[in-house]
């Protein structure tokens, strides 16, 4: 009886056995097979942490290729209206470059600070353009304004060192080929709460005060409370995510309204909400070639005070700088042509340096006007600070303004 319980548990050690080297060599294939794939991995987003879906939801719409994009920036009053700023264009995340083009509607009653801040300003023509449009990638970037005949190209170093002028270099994102869009927060949000959507997610998150800046040129920053300066932690905004069933991005929503200041530029506006839409995932890669004249910005791109006497510009230079300005052939259209620039301390106001500057270009177009200048005309006077480190650079650049098509 021992005898047959002892062969008994042998046979099974060796079933055992057996099933366990069955297992290890692939079901019994010879020793040359290749070993099964391994079993899927779950889902790329939803089957993350909780905390982390957001983050891969970023990446898994980096992995689509390309994609097109609308986004709006409202800036919302009850008195004044609605200020709002649309992008819409294309992105080739793989490619790192895109195209957008962006249409400013603002309102007739918001203040002429606002509108300065909105679309920068013209050294004669009041408020910058509200269309233009940009290829970006990484090399460079192709600016052009709507009523303009040809693209600028911005290659690096070619913007001032300044710490407004990045208005370019902010079209240059961390997380999408395009800057300033909510894609620059969504990954580092947190999450609080999901839902299941018509085919796939949506999240409501909190995006971090840290990323705000990255969302703003810095002109436009500057008059909303995105500045960390001050070493105190900021809470967060509310951030909406929707999310396909692939874990692409379809959809985001922030609510900025605290970012509003009671002062400044924005005094009166109550909401600030941007909005941002991805579709076409895998669709055709945008057209990085411009159509048209294309002209370098490095050595076309001046500040007003360094353009020559009897030079022409344009004052549609991309970087919403009021002094720097595009040189053009004076024999097209131009919207200005200097006549003479004149070294001049700063007064002792900005009223003061206006009101010498002014006498002083009226002086000189009584007395140095060239034969080209006709005797009755408006007369524009652009006083411009020394540069750091040249002092006593201090002058006055005078010109005229013309009509687009005149000469």
């Amino acid at each position: 009886m021992s005898m047959i319980r002892s062969r008994a548990r042998t046979a099974a050690v060796l079933a055992t056995a057996s099933l366990l080297l069955t297992a290890c060599g692939g079901g019994g294939d010879s020793p040359d097979a290749k070993p099964s794939s391994a079993a899927p991995t779950g889902h790329p987003v939803f089957d993350q942490k909780p905390d982390r879906q957001l983050f891969h939801a970023v990446r898994r719409t980096q992995k689509a290729g390309n994609a097109r994009f609308v986004q709006t920036l409202s800036f919302g009053s009850k008195a004044k209206g609605d200020a709002v700023r649309t992008t819409t264009g294309r992105m080739d995340f793989t490619g790192g470059r895109g195209q957008a083009d962006v249409v400013w509607k603002v309102p007739e009653g918001v203040s002429g600070e606002t509108r300065d801040v909105l679309l920068g300003r013209t050294p004669g023509r009041g408020d910058g353009p509200a269309s233009v449009g940009y290829l970006v990638d990484g090399q460079q970037i192709h600016y052009r304004a709507a009523s303009s005949a040809y693209w600028i190209r911005y290659t690096a170093g070619d913007t001032t060192q300044s710490r407004t002028s990045d208005a370019l270099d902010h079209l240059r994102g961390t997380e999408a080929p395009i800057g300033g869009t909510l894609l620059e927060g969504v990954g580092g949000a947190e999450a609080t709460a999901q839902s299941p959507a018509a085919e796939g997610r949506t999240y409501r998150a909190t995006m971090p005060f840290s990323v705000l800046r990255a969302l703003f040129p810095s002109d436009l920053g500057d008059e909303l409370t995105v500045d960390e300066s001050t070493g105190h932690a900021q809470p967060g905004v509310p951030l909406t995510v929707t999310v396909d069933k692939e874990g692409r991005i379809t959809r985001a929503t922030a609510d900025l309204s605290t970012l509003l200041r009671k002062d400044g530029a924005f005094a009166g506006f109550t909401t600030l909400t941007s909005d941002l839409t991805l579709t076409g995932y895998g669709t055709s890669a945008p057209a990085m070639t411009p159509s048209g004249t294309v002209r370098t910005a490095a050595g076309n791109v001046l500040a007003m005070w360094d353009v020559k006497d009897g030079g022409c510009v344009d004052f549609d230079s991309g970087q919403r700088l009021a002094h720097m300005v595009v040189t053009v052939d004076c024999s097209g259209p131009y919207d200005a042509r200097v006549f003479t620039r004149i070294p001049l301390r700063e007064g002792t106001s900005p009223e003061d340096t206006q009101e010498r500057s002014d006498t002083a270009c009226a002086f000189a177009h009584d007395v140095r006007r060239p034969v080209w200048l006709p005797k009755a005309t408006d007369i524009w006077a652009w006083w411009t600070p020394a540069p750091k480190g040249h002092p006593g650079k201090d002058g006055v650049t005078c010109y005229v303004t013309t009509k687009r098509g005149d000469s």
